[in-house]
């Protein structure tokens, strides 16, 4: 296995964050990711503290790796952060400036504390917050946006800007093969984070026609738009999804495009709501958000989790290790 800060710190073999992707992060995927050395992200947005310490607690007790939550600015509340913090290894936070209020709060409950960062001055404000994990969050990237920069410039200035800091590293924004994972190490991060290549997997649970979209497309069907921002909060309402999905959803005329269940809830969705479809959604599933980023031209079937990544890992490893005999 590939060992950097990242896995050091956390306590995982290869350096590989899953996505927090919602009802997407299925207890079997945590498992899967868990079981191929990752480090492994859920997300309850809008759920209570005592319903996110439950599910911490049966989560972390059926995984047999570390776990980690995040929270999304927009929608967190700090009672839900404590006690997350209690529970997880790894608490982050995303789509909103570094609050170091926000990471003292997950340092007293006894989690390392991170922040996705889309610009380089928010990784300065993230040493300053003493963060310990930052991801640097590319536009390649799919789902909600909350910058403008492709990721690889901004990966090379922000490591320079962080050098020295102790801070562990992630690259996110279109990465899904063994060759990116290598580039993003050989350029100095300690990792990277997953997420449309882990939706194409059997254990995610996305709706089997969501995980097909993403097997048939290429990359240039990942597309940025302001579409789809039903019950978004967040001025800032931009998203990468699969060009298809934002056709179906143009094309819809009825008023509810489906059901989906939240929180336990079956609930009614009007066109362009941000929920994506999940395994256990009805209606006109091809209108709902299909989020993927640019790495959705990379992924030629649906595959276990575990399997595939670690044959990324094993490609990488190969790949570095030929660069490094090249150049010795």
């Amino acid at each position: 296995m590939l060992t950097t800060r990242f896995t050091e710190l956390v306590g995982c073999q290869a350096p590989i964050q899953l996505a927090p992707m919602g009802a997407n992060c299925t207890p079997e995927l945590l498992a899967a990711v868990a079981e191929a050395g990752g480090l492994g992200m859920v997300a309850f947005h809008l759920a209570p503290a005592n319903v996110v310490a439950a599910a911490l607690d049966t989560i972390t007790a059926e995984v047999a790796g570390p776990v980690g939550m995040n929270f999304l600015i927009p929608f967190v509340e700090r009672d839900a952060v404590e006690v997350a913090a209690r529970r997880a290894k790894l608490v982050d936070f995303y789509h909103g400036d570094v609050d170091a209020s926000l990471v003292d709060v997950v340092h007293q409950g006894g989690a390392l504390a991170g922040w996705q960062i889309v610009t380089v001055d928010d990784a300065r404000a993230a040493v300053d917050a003493d963060c310990d994990v930052i991801v640097v969050r590319g536009l390649e990237g799919g789902g909600r946006m909350h910058g403008d920069r492709s990721l690889w410039p901004l990966l090379a200035e922000t490591l320079d800007a962080v050098d020295g800091s102790g801070l562990a590293v992630l690259a996110a924004g279109g990465i899904a093969t063994g060759r990116l994972l290598a580039a993003a190490l050989a350029a100095g991060a300690d990792g990277v984070r997953l997420g449309t290549r882990l939706l194409a997997t059997q254990e995610s649970g996305a709706h089997p026609d969501y995980k097909q979209a993403l097997v048939a497309a290429p990359a240039t069907e990942s597309v940025l738009t302001d579409s789809f921002d039903v019950m978004w909060p967040d001025p800032k309402r931009t998203s990468r999804v699969l060009r298809r999905s934002l056709d179906a959803a143009t094309a819809y005329r009825g008023d509810v495009v489906g059901e989906i269940d939240i929180g336990g809830e079956l609930r009614s969705l009007p066109p362009f709501h941000v929920a994506p479809p999940t395994v256990d959604a009805r209606g006109h599933i091809a209108a709902m958000p299909h989020y993927a980023g640019e790495s959705c031209g990379a992924i030629g079937a649906i595959e276990p989790a575990a399997a595939m990544m670690r044959r990324i890992v094993e490609d990488a490893e190969a790949r570095l290790a030929r660069s490094s005999a090249t150049v010795s």
